[in-house]
């Protein structure tokens, strides 16, 4: 293995890396679904899965983010630092772990992310209503692998108390958050800076966090929101502002399939409104308003 100067890992090395965790964790989740009983039925058809089932799956959500992605790469940060502790503070420097943060990048981070809401919500939909019909059957694919995939979000976000609704949140929110931006944007995206410069790091680490996700009907908005994500953290350069941003993301979304659930029965009525495309332009506006003041925050 060839390191550069700095230790950090080389491009391909980083990619090798890249790969073989997202092979890992598809594997990973494989197994766990196949050790729980009535895991693969609850898959296949959610609706059959058990309360102790949805439990079981949980768990394994969260074992295969921790065990899979969070874990490799602080031993990973180890070992380019040759740190013995993989919690040790040079090791989360070197993913980009400060031991203080601005609370004015983390508010306007926030803001800007809530800010683009509207414009991810209009490409779901506008994928919906033109891009998966015109392809035919792929699309009618691709829209009956999103149903699969929502009705097994909706199973796992269900709660029935407020403990379990910490629990949710922890499983759906709180790991993704942090093991992701340790992979992606403490790991990744900090190596290939030089390779590709920071600009063209950011949009490609955007990318592969798009594709690590595996659905195609979301591909885009994914893509935007890492991109947005992998830009915080070029400008603040602490994996604590891009880890918050992504932690409410999380849960406004959760917010969002509580109140509204994963499909309303009308979904285009917003996309043919003059006031919507109205709130679009002005939460782009917000955007880039929350944009400006994040920057002064990081100068």
């Amino acid at each position: 293995m060839v390191l550069l100067q700095d230790n950090r890992p080389s491009f391909l090395f980083s990619v090798f890396v890249l790969l073989a965790l997202m092979a890992l964790y598809a594997v990973a989740g494989s197994v766990l679904l196949m050790v729980i009983p009535g895991g693969m039925t609850a898959f296949y058809d959610p609706m059959e899965g058990s309360s102790q089932v949805v439990s079981a799956m949980r768990f394994s959500q969260v074992a295969a983010q921790v065990l899979v992605l969070g874990l490799p790469v602080l031993l990973l940060a180890a070992m380019h630092t040759r740190e013995l502790v993989p919690l040790s503070w040079k090791s989360l420097e070197f993913l980009g772990v400060s031991r203080s943060v601005s609370w004015r990048q983390l508010v306007f981070g926030v803001l800007g992310m809530i800010s683009l809401q509207p414009l991810l919500y209009s490409v779901i939909e506008l994928q919906d209503l033109f891009l998966w019909p015109a392809l035919g059957a792929a699309g009618a694919e691709v829209i009956e692998s999103r149903k699969l995939l929502d009705v097994m979000i909706d199973r796992l976000a269900g709660v029935h108390s407020i403990g379990e609704a910490a629990v949710v949140s922890v499983v759906l929110a709180l790991t993704p958050a942090l093991c992701e931006e340790l992979l992606f944007r403490g790991y990744l995206q900090q190596n290939w800076y030089r390779s590709l410069s920071p600009s063209g790091s950011v949009l490609f680490t955007g990318f592969v966090f798009a594709v690590f996700h595996l659905s195609v009907a979301n591909l885009v908005p994914l893509m935007i929101l890492g991109w947005y994500i992998g830009y915080i953290f070029m400008k603040s350069g602490n994996l604590a502002v891009p880890f918050f941003v992504h932690l409410f993301n999380n849960l406004a979304a959760l917010v969002v399939l509580h109140a509204f659930g994963s499909s309303p029965e009308e979904p285009y009525g917003l996309i043919f409104s003059f006031w919507w495309w109205s709130a679009v332009a002005g939460g782009l506006l917000l955007f880039l308003f929350f944009i400006r003041r994040f920057r002064t925050a990081c100068s």
